[in-house]
């Protein structure tokens, strides 16, 4: 079968960062035997600048995917207008390449952004052929949450032509999946019930996590490794107003100032709140805070490998409920110290692969810590199951096989009652 995948964020074969979701979909899609068209940007989300357009269009080209990249406006920042504008210019560009092309058999378009998914399901429409529309992030809401409080008063008047256009994007399709069940409630309970609808998360390529620790070991074991006795508490992510690393900075405040030497915090990535979190370190005085900023993968892996337990912290209003990092988290085999609420917090305490606690909250912080190193054989048994999860449910390889034969029952399906119905000639 002929796939389209529509997404701009995902990293490309051939570009600077470990491939994710949509590379490791399609090279499964290409490996049982199915072509992919790739409908990517001209500009990287994570890096904010251009692609190299030659290097991963040889990449693509070498792993079999057709990829488009379309014109896409930049951004400086992930919460702007200037993002929104990029995102409608991106689904308008992509509907005019689109039309260039043959029709597939099936569309998969991410969401964010909206724009492309409701070009999407329209072009599914109007083909008459399957649309899927994979929900990554609760957009529009999410937005409105982070609104000045000035304008939250008014903030679905503000944001009424992205309400609209989810509604249409997710009315319109055929199927509605995502990265978690939130997601996918989401989806159902605006664009309404639908015969095809599954949750296929994140994960993590636990191969491609251990080739980068080896690697890492070599280059960076005396920056990294870790002595006797010491703890390592990781967080790695977004430095942004969505997540909750600020209350790390602050419990590793109350626990130097209590006298806990044993624990080292390291807060891996970038974002606009860095700054301050920078400030909070250097007002505090704190010399068992480490800010990295944005590390190269072997580097960061090899400190995943060194660190104890991860920080999977951010606010309920933020909208986010399995990320990324708590996937990589369980394949180095760190506990997990989650603030998710809902599907993650079930997760981490079904599983015992860590500890939850609330938020904002820098007393159960410190709390949580102090019950993990106060116990290291029962950190060990959370990472150790943490392993787990991430070999036997969360690899990329388990999750995307899994994505490639809902796909391809999803044609499988539309044929069979194109043929039933004398439509189609089932090619």
């Amino acid at each position: 079968m002929k796939v389209w995948l529509v997404n701009p964020f995902d990293p490309l074969p051939g570009g600077d960062e470990q491939l994710g979701r949509y590379a490791h979909l399609a090279e499964a899609l290409i490996g049982a035997g199915h072509q992919v068209t790739w409908f990517s940007s001209t500009f990287s989300h994570r890096f904010k600048r251009d692609v190299d357009r030659e290097s991963v269009q040889q990449a693509s080209a070498k792993q079999g995917i057709a990829l488009r990249l379309v014109a896409t406006r930049p951004y400086k920042t992930n919460v702007s207008i200037a993002r929104l504008r990029s995102h409608r210019a991106y689904g308008r560009a992509f509907l005019r390449m689109a039309r260039d092309e043959s029709p597939p058999d099936i569309i998969l378009a991410s969401s964010p952004p909206l724009e492309s998914a409701r070009a999407a399901s329209d072009l599914g429409q109007r083909w008459d052929i399957p649309t899927i529309i994979d929900i990554q992030d609760q957009w529009p809401d999410n937005f409105a949450a982070v609104l000045p409080p000035v304008f939250k008063v008014c903030g679905k008047v503000l944001l009424a032509p992205w309400y609209a256009a989810e509604r249409a994007a997710y009315r319109n399709a055929t199927g509605i999946v995502g990265v978690a069940e939130g997601y996918v409630e989401r989806g159902l309970s605006v664009g309404g019930a639908k015969r095809y609808q599954g949750v296929f998360p994140l994960g993590v390529s636990v191969s491609e996590l251990d080739g980068a620790i080896a690697r890492g070991a070599a280059s960076f074991a005396g920056k990294w490794s870790k002595g006797n006795g010491q703890f390592r508490l990781l967080y790695s992510g977004s430095l942004s107003h969505n997540y909750d690393f600020l209350t790390i900075i602050r419990a590793a405040a109350q626990l130097r100032d209590a006298g806990d030497d044993r624990i080292e915090f390291v807060l891996s990535g970038t974002g606009e709140l860095a700054e301050e979190g920078r400030k909070l370190v250097a007002a505090h005085r704190l010399e068992n805070v480490t800010l990295t900023g944005f590390l190269d993968f072997d580097e960061w892996a090899y400190l995943l490998s060194q660190s104890d337990a991860g920080f999977n912290a951010s606010f309920p209003d933020a909208l986010i409920y399995l990320p990324n990092k708590i996937f990589y988290y369980m394949a180095a085999g760190l506990a997990v110290l989650n603030t998710i609420p809902g599907e993650c917090a079930r997760l981490v305490t079904e599983s015992e692969c860590g500890l939850n606690y609330e938020a904002g909250d820098v007393g159960g912080c410190v709390e949580a810590i102090r019950t993990l190193v106060g116990a290291r054989d029962r950190m060990a048994a959370m990472g150790e199951a943490s392993r787990r999860l991430a070999v036997e449910r969360f690899d990329r390889r388990i999750v995307s096989g899994r994505f490639v034969e809902f796909l391809t029952n999803v044609v499988r399906d539309r044929r069979g009652e194109a043929s039933s119905s004398g439509g189609g000639d089932g090619a």
